[in-house]
């Protein structure tokens, strides 16, 4: 009788709500009032800007000039090879981003595999490892930019002992460049992986490796087939971030090498920086920046999934 009493006026309680109240629920405006500063927020800073840069990717538009509706000509001139230098930064950002990702994924594991034994002053260890994590991009691209210069430490240090019979021209010989960019990317990174590696090693229960030591197993096998599986999905989740933010950089890259010598470290976000402001031409930087947001889409879909799923299982 007490439920179907409360069944009763909740049904009045709903057929007194107004339509709106019904669709909205009974506590909408103030929970527009709490929401809305951050849905404004999103909409001048997010979706406003990003659906100006879809429009103006359209367009044949010129610092200083009205645009000129052209369709896909932007498009159609980046894959049918009329604008050569896009082709070489897509191959620059596969090669940049493939090789500085497996650098932090070989030094990051190798870092928290030793951070997670038992040694002397550990915690120190992982206080200093966490440094180049902390220090800013530019700061950081400026120290490396001081180090690899041709009055540097290390080429000093060449010129000093006669390692070699002349300088090494890291950011103006391209054929080092590239690598010597990878390196700096991969030793600002790697503390991210570490952390991430370090933190899933110690929620491996230490009881696996015990019986398979009582088993037989050395040390490569424990790695591979007990600390390895443990991290699977660690490394998936950090590996899509920092394929992310890896792909993305454009700090470090302008201030070591500015996307020279001819090109040979030259993303695509700073392809389409220099197109669009150095360049003038703002159309055809913002279609290089439409080109790579289906990538991030992509990535951010299944990084979501994984998530998500990695909340349901806990």
């Amino acid at each position: 009788m007490a439920q179907q009493q409360l069944a009763i006026g909740a049904r009045h309680e709903v057929a007194r709500r107004s339509p709106l109240q019904r669709v909205l629920g009974r506590d909408w405006l103030l929970s527009w009032l709490m929401v809305g500063p951050v849905v404004l927020i999103v909409l001048a800073l997010l979706i406003y800007p990003f659906a100006d840069a879809i429009l103006l990717s359209f367009q044949d538009r010129f610092i200083g000039k009205a645009g000129t509706w052209i369709g896909l000509d932007n498009y159609v001139a980046f894959f049918n090879g009329v604008d050569s230098g896009f082709g070489k930064a897509f191959v620059v950002t596969f090669v940049f981003t493939a090789g500085a990702i497996l650098g932090k994924f070989i030094v990051g594991m190798a870092m928290a595999s030793v951070l997670n034994q038992e040694i002397p002053m550990r915690n120190i260890f992982r206080g200093i490892m966490f440094l180049p994590w902390a220090v800013p991009a530019v700061v950081s691209a400026y120290v490396w930019r001081f180090l690899f210069d041709t009055t540097g430490p290390i080429n000093g240090m060449i010129a000093e002992y006669g390692w070699m019979d002349d300088y090494i021209y890291f950011f103006n010989d391209a054929r080092i460049a590239l690598p010597a960019l990878i390196l700096v990317t991969i030793w600002s990174g790697t503390p991210f992986w570490t952390m991430n590696f370090l933190a899933g090693m110690q929620a491996i229960s230490k009881e696996l490796y015990e019986a398979a030591e009582i088993d037989g197993a050395d040390t490569i096998r424990r790695f591979w087939y007990i600390t390895l599986p443990g991290l699977q999905s660690v490394i998936v989740v950090t590996a899509m971030l920092s394929t992310i933010w890896t792909s993305a950089n454009l700090t470090q890259i302008f201030v070591l090498t500015g996307g020279g010598p001819n090109y040979a470290t030259t993303t695509l976000p700073l392809y389409a920086y220099l197109t669009a402001i150095p360049g003038h031409r703002l159309g055809a930087g913002a279609a290089i920046s439409m080109v790579i947001v289906p990538f991030y889409m992509i990535l951010v879909y299944f990084l979501t999934r994984k998530m998500l799923r990695q909340e349901q299982e806990s």
